[in-house]
């Protein structure tokens, strides 16, 4: 991202808009060589709800470059920061949305930056629970009478046709699954080169869209239509009493 530095508005969790409380810069670099990392921690504070939030801002520098451009105040303003939250309150989850299913959203949130591979597979475990909830069973019997696992792949597949969910939704619910079993599966420290808690952060806007689909959606459509029936009953009565 371009950052601005003392400019750039950060919004928390919450959906409200931060105060900057304080700034720390720090320069990491080797004396062999002319690279370096600029390192600046914030801490704001939400002004509605007064949680507080931690965000690095990191950017590779190099000291020839910086003498080539001493001059240049656009170099100056600007570098190209990666942002890292640090620490956050959890995103609030509308009230329809099952309690089993938020839990772990909240829990997938609170490891984000520490361990983006942890968050990955807690995004998958949504779309266990989210089975649960649908009555989607875990395990059936086979031909013989036998009791046997059903991979989450098959319940999902259950579950489409059973809610008749539309392609768009699929997709993505498919796609949390599979990027889900890249962090149970895949090698720790070819993951952990990957995968950066942006990335987890980003699986975890989808996993909160798919249930904002399912759960929020039908709940504010259920709202809706009570107050259209209200409004059209107040309405009616009052013409009717003309």
């Amino acid at each position: 991202m371009l950052y601005e530095l003392g400019t750039e508005r950060e919004f928390c969790n919450c959906g409200n808009l931060m105060k900057r409380e304080s700034t720390f810069r720090h320069r990491r670099g080797d004396y062999d060589n002319s690279y370096y990392t600029i390192e600046i921690f914030e801490i704001f504070t939400c002004l509605a709800c007064n949680e507080a939030t931690l965000i690095c801002y990191s950017a590779l520098g190099n000291d020839d470059e910086d003498e080539i451009n001493r001059d240049d105040v656009e170099k100056e303003l600007y570098r190209e920061y990666h942002r890292t939250v640090l620490h956050a309150p959890n995103k609030r989850l509308h009230h329809a949305i099952p309690r089993s299913i938020a839990e772990v959203t909240y829990q997938a949130q609170s490891v984000l930056s520490k361990s983006p591979r942890a968050s990955f597979i807690l995004c998958r475990a949504v779309l266990e629970e989210i089975c649960n909830d649908f009555k989607v069973p875990a395990q059936s019997l086979n031909n013989k009478g036998k009791s046997h696992f059903v991979n989450l792949n098959e319940r999902l597949i259950q579950l489409f046709e059973q809610e008749r969910m539309s392609e768009d939704l699929i997709a993505i619910i498919q796609g949390i699954r599979e990027l889900g079993n890249e962090g149970t599966h895949s090698d720790h420290l070819t993951f952990a080169k990957q995968v950066k808690v942006e990335d987890a952060d980003n699986l975890l806007m989808l996993v909160n869209y798919v249930i904002e689909r399912l759960y929020a959606d039908k709940c504010r459509q259920q709202e809706a239509a009570e107050v259209l029936s209200k409004l059209k009953g107040k309405i009616s009565n009052y013409t009717n009493s003309l």
